[in-house]
């Protein structure tokens, strides 16, 4: 897979896949799925606004990330707008067999891969309307790959960070975890500069082999300005396991999809995800589990809160194939709404083929429960306070069950900074550990944590 051959054809062929997605934006309905004719949201930019804003951008690193570059241990990437600012790996990863690598650096180096990934795991271009968009205009891609026995804690972090002045970001992360590996990827959109729109369109395709743990964790930070599209998808081998962790809460409008395909036998699939939609933003999320395997374990769980006029749609289907007998499948789909103005819909279903099987799922929309502010307030806090913490809390039966420290406070970080109304000082990590205290964290400080990389403040301007 890593030898060097003549990049001209694996160039041609991902041109093809760009030509096809476009033709694909321009043909394909918003919803082929019956079920969803009337539960999905639009995005505004078309084609020839993208395609015309897609060449990667001569930006100003931000301040707030600047003092990324060059200081740092662990695997990092960072794009700017579709740019590649930093790509670094550390040498003795290197020598291990790890690639780290832009994608156009991969289709160089070693084609196979970029292929295979994209031929026979990744999301094709003409599955989709929007996907076909982010093909058409994908200017940007990251490489992960892990050979077999490689049973090291691994940990990468890409950064992607977007011009609200009309940048576009569309890229790919293909990744590759070999046989015994252990693999954990933090992916981040932030938005910087001032403008009225921005687009981000992303596909994520992870393929874990046998006995493989992946952990993936993508947030998006991005401002309300931004229009956002994320396709993730993984394929889980035998014996292997996979869990999602998303995060949405920038952009005025953000669909997100999630495929867990659980291909061998004894595998897992979790997927965590919360949205957190305020002013007129619209939030479109759908989760599916689909198992092909015997034996295997998958688990949705999603939660969102509704803010002023916002809109939120959940939808997400468990499909169990003839062969995935002894299956275990969970979907829930739960909506907060904290104004009589917000809008939420949930939207669970199951398609079972396979019998000795036991798929379950639930779907709540619901406003705040009047007793629980109540009860607050009569312990002497404000009514704000009280909602406040009440929503937050609403959240931790799902961050708890995160098992990354880092990823956890991260999460906490950007909601609570999310709560504040614009003019607000944004809360900092010391203040918030204060206010969230975990067992095991006790006595800790940010930087033990976090690290001293991890000290900039997330911010969605």
């Amino acid at each position: 897979m890593s030898q060097t051959v003549d990049a001209a054809d694996p160039i041609k062929k991902l041109e093809r896949l760009q030509l096809k997605g476009l033709e694909a934006y321009r043909t394909l309905e918003y919803i082929k799925n019956p079920l969803y004719v009337k539960h999905y949201e639009k995005i505004s930019v078309d084609d020839e606004w993208v395609l015309a804003r897609k060449a990667p951008r001569d930006d100003a690193m931000p301040e707030p990330f600047a003092s990324l570059i060059g200081r740092h241990e662990a695997p990092l990437v960072m794009h700017l707008s579709g740019k590649p600012v930093e790509v670094h790996l550390p040498d003795r990863l290197e020598k291990r067999g790890i690639v780290v690598e832009t994608i156009w650096d991969a289709l160089r180096k070693r084609p196979e891969l970029v292929e295979r990934m994209l031929g026979d795991y990744s999301f094709k271009p003409d599955e989709d309307k929007v996907l076909g968009l982010i093909y058409g205009a994908l200017n940007a891609g990251v490489v992960i790959y892990v050979p077999d026995g490689v049973n090291e804690e691994l940990s990468f972090r890409l950064v992607w960070l977007t011009n609200n002045d009309g940048g576009v970001t569309a890229a790919t992360t293909l990744i590759y975890a070999g046989r015994d590996s252990r693999v954990s990827v933090l992916e981040e959109h932030h938005s910087y500069g001032s403008g009225e729109k921005s687009f981000v369109g992303h596909i994520v395709t992870v393929l874990g082999a046998e006995n493989s743990s992946v952990k993936h964790a993508l947030f998006n930070n991005l401002s309300e300005n931004a229009e956002v599209v994320v396709y993730k998808k993984s394929n889980t081998l035998a014996y292997a396991s996979q869990t999602w962790i998303g995060s949405n809460i920038g952009g005025s409008v953000s669909k997100s999809l999630v495929d867990n395909v659980l291909v061998g036998g004894g595998s897992r699939a979790d997927t965590l995800e919360v949205t957190m939609a305020t002013g007129s933003q619209r939030f479109d999320v759908t989760a599916n589990l689909i198992h092909m395997g015997e034996g295997t374990t998958g688990r949705v769980i999603v939660k969102g809160l509704g803010l002023d006029y916002s809109r939120t749609i959940f939808k997400g289907i468990i499909r169990i194939e003839k062969p995935a007998k002894n299956t275990s499948a969970y979907l829930a789909e739960h909506a907060m709404l904290l104004s009589p103005n917000a809008r939420a819909e949930a939207i669970p279903g199951l398609e079972i083929e396979s019998d000795n099987v036991k798929a379950t799922h639930s779907a709540s929309v619901s406003q705040v429960d009047p007793d629980h502010i109540w009860y607050l307030m009569t312990r002497g806090v404000s009514r704000e306070d009280a909602v406040r913490l009440v929503a937050m809390g609403f959240f931790e039966p799902v961050i708890n069950q995160i098992d990354n420290s880092e990823v956890r406070w991260t999460l906490r970080h950007m909601l609570e900074n999310k709560w504040r109304r614009p003019g607000e000082k944004p809360i900092d990590i010391e203040t918030l550990m204060d206010i969230y205290v975990e067992p095991e964290d006790v006595g800790k400080r940010a930087e033990d944590i976090f690290g001293t990389h991890y000290k900039y403040v997330y911010g969605r301007g």
